[in-house]
């Protein structure tokens, strides 16, 4: 009798632990797709304000100043919190409090945008001398107009650029996305340990890089603003996985 109370004490207590192992999981899994859902959310927002980046480029010469006006603007709604005006001041404070938080951290600025289209290349080739932009005076411009009848008239070399692609915009935004979990954040620390580049430093401060490209059509004629430095923070001229970039 003694014998049959302490196996079933024994079963009992295998059980429980049975039970905290399979509810510690569900738990942790839970919480996986809860930061699956908001890293996706994030990662949406972020695809959508580089639209809108890009948008205000096609239509503004490419000017850095505009894209990352715009850009900025479109990142509001991960910090919305209410409704009308002092509810856009609210969430362009938190919007504030954030960035500042992770440029704290890492000594980054808490996003990227590289210009990787028109390049330096573009301009060389499809750069109109004599072509004046009111709001870029005496920076280098490409002719956004009749360009069938300028592909007509100089077509590419073998390997060259287009004219079409020289009045294409094409951007690459990386997005510094910290997660809600601490053991996901300390897995990125470990990735990102010899990396010393601006994802990898990230990384190294327990944050997710999310990374987006995409291209949309110029609708006004591409200047070449890397002849006006400095670029407005956060903006690059040019592909750069430095810490530091030109």
């Amino acid at each position: 009798m003694t014998a049959f109370f302490f196996a079933c004490s024994r079963q009992r207590g295998a059980a429980a632990i049975e039970f905290a192992v399979a509810g510690a999981v569900v738990v942790l899994l839970g919480l996986l797709a809860i930061e699956a859902a908001r890293w996706q959310a994030v990662r949406q927002i972020a695809h959508l304000a580089l639209i809108e980046a890009a948008r205000a480029g096609a239509t503004a010469h490419g000017e850095p100043t505009r894209m990352r006006h715009a850009f900025q603007q479109a990142l509001l709604p991960l910090h919305v919190g209410g409704e009308g005006t002092a509810g856009k001041a609210d969430a362009r404070r938190r919007l504030e409090r954030a960035q500042a938080g992770i440029a704290a951290l890492t000594g980054l600025t808490p996003w990227r945008i590289e210009i990787l289209q028109p390049d330096a290349r573009a301009f060389r080739q499809h750069g109109r001398a004599g072509l004046t932009v009111a709001a870029a005076p005496g920076l280098r411009a490409i002719d956004n107009d009749y360009q069938d009848l300028q592909h007509a008239r100089r077509p590419p070399p073998p390997g060259g650029l287009s004219i079409f692609d020289a009045n294409t915009l094409k951007l690459r935004l990386t997005y510094l996305h910290r997660p809600l979990l601490p053991p996901v954040r300390m897995l990125l620390a470990a990735l990102g340990r010899d990396d010393a580049s601006y994802a990898g430093v990230a990384r190294a401060h327990g944050l997710l890089p999310i990374r987006v490209e995409l291209e949309m059509e110029m609708h006004s004629h591409p200047v070449d603003w890397s002849g006006k430095p400095p670029q407005p923070e956060g903006m690059v001229a040019g592909a750069c996985s430095d810490v530091r970039c030109p």
